[in-house]
């Protein structure tokens, strides 16, 4: 991030493609669940509503529609990894998304906090070892939701390959990598963008893009810190090169 990155005290967390890409994998995401979920428990009495609501057809329009976010999901999940491959800012990305020196004492650091052991709590750079972990969650989760979906959409075409005892494993995998992403978000992703203390009532940066400046200071302090060094140096770069203009047309 550089100073064109800061507009009037706000500092860009998300560019308008890495917004919509985070809205495609949140509407695909909630709505797999919701699908998914109503088919493993169609007892369930908010299933039985969702049976009503949509009349005789509603179990094929559920397949249907899990089918449908799934291709959203590995279509926006491929347009990632393009991005991230082939795009300056995608590539700084993974960068920054990859353990640093110091995470271990970082995450040790939160549970002293946390435990009331610490007045402060470590401090971030551009992502906390919270954000890395559940970035790479949601890349691990991707990939084997992705796979054994696959597997299970084209039962007949796989079934010959991996027999009834493979489609009871993709299933079984399928449905408690699910539980599990859906817990993660939940309990944990959700707590951070709105209930954090820090951001409450909400993280907006996934919708505006910009974080401000109070909010840099409370949960990202260290990036705050390289983003006004890098100011500095380039502020400085330009005066000397403006000099150094003056000077040779004096000359």
């Amino acid at each position: 991030m550089t100073g064109q990155d800061k507009y009037d005290d706000k500092y860009l967390r998300m560019t308008m493609n890495e917004r919509i890409q985070h809205l495609l994998l949140l509407v695909s995401f909630i709505t797999l669940v919701i699908t998914g979920l109503a088919l493993k428990f169609p007892e369930a009495f908010w299933v039985k509503w969702l049976w009503m609501l949509g009349g005789e057809n509603a179990f094929e329009a559920r397949g249907i529609i899990h089918r449908a976010a799934s291709v959203v999901m590995i279509g926006i999940s491929l347009y990632h990894l393009g991005y991230i491959l082939f795009t300056q800012r995608g590539k700084q990305l993974v960068k920054d998304f990859l353990p640093a020196k110091g995470e271990l004492k970082n995450f040790l650091g939160s549970l002293s906090f946390i435990a009331g052991f610490k007045n402060e709590k470590p401090k971030a750079g551009k992502f906390s070892y919270i954000e890395k972990m559940e970035y790479w969650a949601v890349v691990w989760g991707t990939v084997i939701m992705g796979a054994t979906g696959v597997i299970l959409w084209f039962e007949n075409f796989f079934l010959k390959y991996v027999t009834n005892v493979g489609m009871d494993i993709a299933t079984a995998i399928h449905y408690y990598e699910a539980i599990l992403a859906s817990l993660a978000i939940l309990v944990w992703h959700l707590y951070f963008v709105f209930l954090n203390p820090d951001v409450y009532p909400v993280n907006k940066s996934w919708m505006s893009g910009y974080l401000t400046r109070e909010e840099m200071e409370k949960e990202h302090p260290l990036w705050l810190e390289q983003i006004e060094t890098q100011n500095v140096l380039q502020r400085k770069e330009h005066t000397e090169k403006e000099t150094e203009k003056v000077n040779t047309a004096a000359n």
